[in-house]
Formats: C-alpha cells, structure tokens, sequence
C-alpha cells in the first residue's frame, strides 16, 4: 500500500528535479577542478600517481555531494519554478484554487528530503570518507609537508591531565618521546617515557622517569621505570591515524570530543561551531527552498538567466553569513550554535516574509480574474 502523489505535485517536482541534477553535475565538475588545481603541482612532478587521484577523488565525493545538494537545490528550485511562473502555470493553479502554501508544499518537501539525505551523507558516509582522503594525501603525496600533523602540540586528557608526544609511528601504534603532566592531587607529577604503546584505553610506557614536584616547583621525588602501564582514559585511536579534524568527525565524535576536553577554550570552541554545522549545513537545503519559491515566481519575465544570476547572488550572501558566523563562533563573539544557525536563521525569515508578500499579491490578482473571465452571466 502506498500514498499516491497528486498530478501537480509529481509535475512540479518533474520540473525540479532536471534542474536540481544538472546544478549536482556542474557543481561536481566545479568542485572535482578545484581539488585538480591544488594537486596539480604534485600531478607535474609525478608525486602522485593516477590510480591514487582516483581514490582521492571518489573519497572526496561525499564531501563534494555535502556542498552540492543545498547549492543545487537552490538552483532547481528557482529555474523549475521559475519556468512554471513563466508559462503562468503557477497563476493557472491559483485560479484553479491552490493556494500559494499548496502549490510550493512539494518544494518544500523537496528541499527536506534534499537536507535528510545531505544529513545521513555529512553523518555516516563523508566523515570516513574524509579521514581516509586526509590519510592518503598524508601517505602519497604530501608526506613532506605533514610530518608534524599529530605531534609536538600539548593536548588536554581526563583528569588533569596534560599530554605532549614528540613523534607518532602510525602503523607500529607507538609514540615517542612522551612526557605526561598531572595536575590532579595535592601535588603535580610529571611522567617521562622514550616510548609508549597505546592499548584502548591505556598507554604501556617504557623508559621513563617518574618525578613529583612540592609547592615551590622542586623535584622531591624521582624514580626510573624500565615499564609501566597508566590509564588515560582517551580512546588510542586519538593519537593515530583516528586522531580526525572536525570535517573527519561524526557529530558523535564530536559531542565526545567536547565532552573530554570541555575547557580548552578556543580550540573547544572551534569543535562546538562544528558540532552544530553537521546539523546546520545540510538544512540549508530546505531554507533555500523556502527563500527560492516565491522568488522564482517574482522573477518570472527574467527566464532562466535571471534565475542562475540571483542564485549566485543568494549563494554568495549566504556562504558570506557563513563565513562571518563561523569566524565569530570560533573566536567566542558568537555561541556555537547561533554561529552555526544564524544564517540558516536570516534565510529562513526572508522566505518567510517573501512568502507571505507573495500570498497576499496572489490573493488579489486572481480575484480581479476572475471578474472578468467568470461564469456567464
């Protein structure tokens, strides 16, 4: 058993959905270029060979579907619905009694669908995809340049507890030259080691030195180790290959990400507006059919060129607000969840207005018609 969908909805997303594809396919071509141009001093040297540029290129496609869908959406709602108001089928449903809610109901629908898919792409599907593109240019090409990626920053853990690694080995799972500082307890220690093996939860030290120090900073006990085992409470995953940047995050990651390391401030506060933009991005989508509905319709005597030119002048403002909202968020002059929403937020109030300007207009003219053209006398 299945819900029939009414003629002029399946019509209206006929015309949508010819659009919505080929903005995917453009976009893709636009995007999939930009990626060649950064690679293209690495393709001339022959750094990087053709088999890997095509897993590079198929990782990063998630990412690219993330950007595109909103884009696209966007654009097929305005020259789909554009090319409707143009041939004033739009004017012939309202006369046939549809209201302006009505007749844009399948848009919409359009555009949540649209931000569900984009959803489950930038939760399940691009996070991986990314870390593995991440880890192959790291490998193949850019090995060089991405030596220090993971190592010689001090990072906050569990407990107090504060951590420095000189140099990582990825596939023998070992870290050198570490050096562990808790502030927990009456008085500080600090935990030196050559090397330490990471086991789930818990690092295996060998190599070290144990030193505590009393309230003025002297040394009042130090001992060697030739091995000890210590619990971190950090997943080992962190320190490899696993240790992701906030694009190779999943929001679950991120949450816990935020929750382990809740005051280290700036950094913390970067992962926060990323957090709420794995939510935020994919809705775009359906904000920018809200904005782009009555808009087709108002532009119909410029055709498609008008069309295209004011998508990229809505893109434009939009990804804009992005930026700026971003910046502020990561910075602290905005909350990470109104850096990640706020343009979401504006769009979504001037499709509101436009919507409710564009039905009140509707709502008179299709009267004076029917003055005219009504039933005989």
């Amino acid at each position: 058993m299945y819900m029939r969908v009414p003629i002029a909805d399946r019509y209206i997303l006929k015309e949508l959905l010819g659009p919505f594809l080929l903005g995917i396919a453009v976009f893709i071509v636009i995007l999939i270029g930009d990626i060649l141009y950064t690679l293209a001093e690495f393709i001339a040297a022959g750094r990087i060979t053709i088999d890997t540029i095509l897993k590079l290129l198929a990782y990063k496609m998630p990412a690219v579907m993330v950007i595109t869908f909103p884009v696209s959406t966007l654009i097929g709602t305005l020259l789909g619905l554009g090319k409707l108001a143009k041939n004033r089928e739009v004017q012939a449903m309202r006369l046939f009694g549809m209201s302006l809610l009505r007749i844009f109901a399948p848009v919409l629908a359009f555009g949540l669908a649209v931000a569900g898919l984009t959803l489950v792409t930038n939760e399940f599907i691009a996070p991986w995809a990314n870390h593995q593109a991440n880890n192959l240019i790291r490998r193949a090409a850019f090995a060089e340049a991405f030596t220090q990626v993971r190592t010689q920053v001090f990072f906050r853990g569990p407990g107090q507890r504060f951590f420095y690694v000189d140099r990582v080995d990825d596939n023998q799972r070992v870290l050198h030259n570490v050096m562990i500082y808790e502030a927990a307890g009456p008085l500080p220690r600090l935990i030196t080691a050559r090397r330490a093996t990471l086991h789930e939860r818990k690092w295996s030290l060998t190599g070290g030195v144990i030193r505590e120090f009393d309230e003025t900073g002297f040394t009042r006990y130090e001992a060697q180790f030739a091995s000890m085992e210590i619990a971190v409470g950090v997943d080992s995953g962190m320190f490899f290959a696993g240790q992701k940047t906030p694009e190779e995050m999943t929001a679950k990651e991120l949450r816990r990400y935020l929750a382990l390391f809740s005051s280290g401030g700036a950094a913390t506060m970067r992962f926060a507006v990323e957090y709420h933009r794995k939510f935020a991005v994919p809705f775009a989508a359906a904000v920018f059919a809200l904005v782009a509905a009555p808009l087709s319709v108002q532009t119909e005597q410029g055709g498609r060129f008008l069309g295209a030119g004011l998508g990229v002048v809505l893109l434009f403002i939009y990804y804009v607000a992005m930026s700026i909202a971003r910046a502020m968020g990561g910075v602290g002059a905005l909350s990470p969840i109104l850096s990640a929403w706020l343009p979401n937020v504006l769009f979504a109030i001037c499709g509101i207005l436009l919507w409710v300007r564009e039905e009140g207009w509707l709502r008179r003219a299709p009267v004076r018609r029917v003055v005219t053209v009504g039933a005989p006398l």
